[in-house]
């Protein structure tokens, strides 16, 4: 062949090959067209079951986890119940969202990027922390009320044994992962569910011990339930800890603000979305949660899931909480002693919280919203003084991109323009019966101790815990069991139960317990 044809054969086999190349990307993006199925949810739906950037893991991995890491997701052995137990999850209702617990979606975005994927991905949302189950009894199933902060879900925990199961190379392979899972189900993976796993695991593996050396090694096993190695323990997280720890990259070791799962109920009667004034924007609030455990700019800036985020902040705006006379049915509660105690909440609580008005509208209190001291209320410090506050305003403001839709006004962020106290702002008490624990680190376990009608506990435990509608708050036993194990004590760093001394301190000047009993009768009935 002469050196015109050979040029030739090579032109049209390059073409060939081009067209070919061509021919495959267009049958991957139109296969990459069908794997998400995207459709309008309305704010309820978007709050349950809506992606919001947080995907974690293949649903295959996340159904064959406990099943391969019973030392992991069953830190407190068998007879303590399953993982969904275990950590305090809401367990799901058969044939819906795959059965999963509250809290956990499926979608077909991948982590991080937001990519789509032929594999379906669970991921965490708003309702997994922000819903709550209140019982009265062990064999009680309870009331599940969306918006109440979580008083069960020891959720850093869950995150640790997922880590050191990741970890463990031994046990964790894509090999075991798919042996386990068409052995448990009956059923075959196919080659994309098996390539998805294998690639998953590679990637999630690298970056689990690329942040170790910043994070330190995770526990597992029964540390799990070790308040001295886990000190958040069961309702509760470090709000800015993964914030300073993602974008400042920094270990955040010292961090001890410890914060409890809050209610979100009725969020339009509420200026700033943080209640210690560091966040007002909504959308900021639940941006910077999203991130905390692992959304991205990328992800959260695609139009559904943005889309998602919104929507589940407009279902809290007009949430009502729960009633107390519904709840508790059987609990009398005495008409004259709400009317006293009416008259004790206006003169003594009023002016920060509010009170709502004979239609159920809250109307603000003078000083509602201002935020105080927290020399002055005399509550925990940790939250607001902990390294790294006073600029970790400025560096979320400046570690967004000039132009990104998602970026935070500077003025909705504290410390800055708006305001340098660090402090604690007064908010509306709606339903306030499941406001419990009570205070900022929730080491007030019920209303009767948080007024001070009965004295604070420094030591007790807490995990599923009951409720107790005459004290209105969590039992919570002296001594741990397999249901509540955690150790909380009020006098270590981060865990202080002290301040907030209204109407009076426990048995100090001008206490008193007739006045106090009428308040705890009132409070019942907001």
């Amino acid at each position: 062949m002469t050196r015109a044809g050979l040029a030739r054969g090579a032109m049209w086999f390059g073409i060939i090959i081009t067209v070919g190349l061509l021919v495959v990307t267009f049958l991957f993006m139109h296969a990459e067209s069908t794997w998400v199925h995207t459709r309008a949810m309305g704010p309820e739906e978007a709050f349950h079951y809506s992606s919001t950037g947080t995907e974690l893991m293949p649903l295959p991995v996340f159904q064959v986890l406990p099943i391969i890491f019973p030392d992991q997701f069953q830190p407190g052995g068998a007879s303590a119940g399953d993982w969904v137990d275990q950590f305090g999850f809401i367990r799901g209702k058969a044939g819906v969202n795959e059965g999963l617990p509250q809290g956990f979606f499926v979608s077909n975005y991948r982590p991080r990027s937001g990519s789509p994927s032929p594999v379906p991905f669970v991921g965490i949302n708003c309702s997994l922390c922000h819903s709550s189950r209140i019982r009265r009894s062990d064999n009680d199933p309870g009331v599940v009320v969306p918006g109440m902060g979580s008083t069960s879900l020891d959720f850093i925990a869950w995150v640790d044994g997922f880590k050191t199961a990741v970890l463990d190379k031994r046990r964790m392979t894509a090999d075991n992962i798919i042996d386990t899972y068409e052995q448990h189900f009956g059923k075959k993976l196919d080659l994309s569910e098996k390539l998805m796993i294998r690639l998953w695991l590679v990637q999630t593996r690298k970056t689990v011990e690329q942040t170790e050396p910043k994070v330190d090694s995770p526990y597992g096993g029964a540390d799990l339930r070790n308040s001295a190695l886990m000190p958040n323990g069961p309702s509760r997280t470090q709000p800015f800890r993964n914030l300073v720890r993602n974008i400042m990259n920094r270990p955040a070791a010292l961090d001890r603000g410890f914060c409890k799962l809050p209610v979100l109920y009725e969020q339009k009667d509420r200026e700033w979305g943080q209640f210690d004034g560091s966040v007002r924007d909504r959308l900021t609030r639940s941006v910077l949660a999203a991130m905390a455990i692992g959304a991205t700019m990328e992800n959260l800036s695609m139009p559904t899931i943005s889309a998602n985020v919104q929507h589940s902040i407009d279902y809290t705006l007009d949430l009502k909480g729960p009633k107390y006379s519904e709840i508790f049915p059987d609990q009398k509660i005495d008409g004259a002693r709400v009317a006293r105690g009416e008259k004790v909440y206006l003169t003594y609580c009023d002016s920060c919280h509010g009170h709502p008005d004979a239609q159920g509208a809250w109307v603000k209190g003078k000083q509602q919203g201002v935020v105080f001291p927290y020399q002055e209320i005399g509550t925990d410090r940790e939250r607001v003084t902990f390294r790294y506050y006073d600029v970790l305003a400025d560096s979320l403001y400046e570690w967004f991109p000039a132009k990104q839709p998602l970026r935070p006004k500077r003025e909705d962020l504290r410390l800055g323009p708006m305001g340098t106290v660090r402090g604690y702002i007064g908010s509306p008490l709606v339903s306030a019966f499941s406001h419990a624990p009570y205070l900022h680190n929730g080491s007030v376990p019920t209303m009767a101790e948080l007024i001070n009608l009965k004295p604070r506990r420094n030591v007790y435990y807490r995990g599923d815990n009951l409720y107790d509608p005459v004290d209105m708050g969590l039992i919570v036993p002296g001594q741990p069991d397999l249901k509540r194990y955690f150790r909380f004590d009020a006098t270590e760093r981060g865990n202080s139960n002290q301040g907030h001394d209204y109407p009076w301190s426990y048995k100090g000047k001008g206490w008193n317990q007739a006045d106090l009993q009428d308040l705890l009768e009132y409070l019942k009935t907001i």
